[in-house]
Formats: structure tokens, sequence, C-alpha cells
């Protein structure tokens, strides 16, 4: 599909799955929200407000070509395309920057399988020192939220380790360990239980 002022094509990829219900409505989607994905600069963003039956996706992303490099052969044309996808809100934060978007849309979130489910936005920054893992310098890396949970559990006992975390709402926690788990955010402190981790970091994450 070709965008109106004709400047881009939005591709649609699938791969081991197909629903023509499905696609016809995101290309629908997007042709009706269409200065919402060719005028938003950044590498990867989504626009809310999409839904199709017997399938969760609440938005559909839209990666630019900086980051999607879906014709690697072609320069040219790969200056001209939107890669558009169906996609859950939780997946995408709009303050990628293009490594990163590159990263979340080749490595993380599948975008062409149907019938995946969330990839949740988990980005991480963390040190143990009893265990030897951590990030590399101060960049954090994206990370499954069951990576994210095994690394939080591994702090307990102790106090000089930390994570750090961002979810798609941008939003940071630091958690550390004093007898109990200490979430540090922009606005409040909380003590947790050992038991409570689990439930806290689903619940940030969506």
């Amino acid at each position: 599909m070709v965008s109106l002022d004709r400047k881009y094509a939005f591709r649609l990829n699938t791969m081991d799955s197909y629903d023509a219900g499905l696609c016809r409505a995101v290309l629908r989607f997007v042709r009706e929200r269409e200065p919402d994905f060719v005028g938003d600069s950044r590498p990867l963003a989504s626009v809310a407000g999409f839904s199709w039956p017997g399938f969760g996706f609440d938005v559909i992303g839209r990666v630019r070509p900086e980051a999607h490099r879906l014709f690697p052969k072609d320069p040219e044309l790969n200056r001209a395309v939107l890669g558009i996808f169906p996609a859950y809100s939780m997946e995408i934060s709009g303050f990628e920057s293009a490594a990163q978007a590159a990263e979340r849309f080749s490595r993380m979130l599948n975008p062409s399988n149907l019938g995946r489910g969330p990839s949740p936005y988990v980005l991480i920054r963390f040190d143990n020192p009893r265990t030897g893992a951590g990030t590399i310098g101060d960049e954090p890396v994206f990370v499954s939220r069951e990576y994210a949970l095994h690394e939080l559990g591994s702090l307990e006992g102790v106090r000089e380790a930390y994570l750090e975390l961002w979810n798609y709402r941008n939003e940071k926690w630091r958690v550390s360990w004093d007898g109990d788990w200490i979430v540090a955010g922009s606005y409040s402190e909380l003590e947790i239980p050992g038991s409570g981790l689990s439930e806290w970091l689903y619940s940030v994450i969506g």
C-alpha cells in the first residue's frame, strides 16, 4: 500500500501465519490514521485504537527505514518503506533510539508472526557482585521479562547489588535488597516481600 502523498510504501510482513481479515484491518487502520504513521519521525512508534476479533493486539506498530532494514540490498527502496505490524502497547515506548528500535524489531518482537503473544518492553541495567553478572558500561539492555525476574531474584541477600528497569511508559525503577526488596521509583519507594517480586514486575511492565 502506498501513502497518499506517494512518498512511502507501507510493508506488512507475515511468516508462518496469516489471517486475511486481520491484515485487511491493519491496512485499513493505517490508511485511516495515515498522518500518525507518516508524520512521526521516531524510529519506532505505535498508534493506539486498533483491535480485531480473536487477537489481543491493541496498537499498530510503525518502524522507519533507519531501523527496519527490510531491503538491505536496495538502499533507495529501503528509504521509501515504512514497516507496519499489529502489536501490543506494552511492546513499544516511542523512546527507542534507532539502534534500540532495530534490535526490538529484528530480534525481539517477531512482528511477522500474527499468532505471537506480547514481548514486553523490558530495559535493564544491573550489577551483582556475588554472581559477577551485570551490564557492561552505562548502556541498559533489552531482556525478556523472565530474564529480568531471574536477575532480580539473584539480588536477594546482596546489599551492594542493584537492578534498574524501564518499561514502555519510560518509567524507571531501581531495585535493591535490604532485608526486603526496596523499589525506588521517580515519586515513591516501596518495600516488597520476596513473594511479591514477580507480581510487582509483571504489574509494571504490562
